[in-house]
């Protein structure tokens, strides 16, 4: 039991570490207040994406869609993106739940969400969301 036990610490671990490389390599913020002055600095609304340590839908979100070049373009010409790992990072209230992937757009004036998606969405369905 103490070696599953130590495997599934290991491999959490390990997801967390890729998400905050996937953050570093595609310019995300990993720390949302952080990322909201820097989104009322440029004028720009905030896309917030919450992923969780032993989810397969969040890495294949980041992999198969957020990786696009088309739909990177179009994520930093628009927002200022930020990735929260919910396991291991502090989120709002408001942010917290049991679905993960989950995507908001967030108004960078009233701080207030103006839409979100709940799940792992193909590109063109994402593309259509932070359009």
């Amino acid at each position: 039991m103490k070696t599953i036990y130590l495997l599934l610490i290991t491999m959490g671990l390990l997801y967390a570490q890729t998400y905050k490389e996937f953050a570093t390599e595609y310019g995300y913020e990993t720390n949302y207040e952080k990322a909201y002055k820097r989104a009322i600095k440029e004028e720009k609304n905030l896309l917030l994406i919450t992923v969780s340590n032993y989810c397969p839908w969040c890495k294949k979100l980041e992999n198969r869609v957020l990786k696009d070049t088309k739909i990177q373009a179009q994520i930093h010409k628009n927002f200022i993106p930020v990735i929260i790992n919910k396991d291991i990072d502090t989120l709002q209230n408001r942010f917290i739940t049991n679905i993960v992937p989950m995507s908001y757009i967030v108004d960078y004036r009233t701080n207030k969400t103006i839409s979100k998606k709940a799940g792992y969405q193909k590109k063109s369905d994402f593309f259509y969301f932070i359009k």
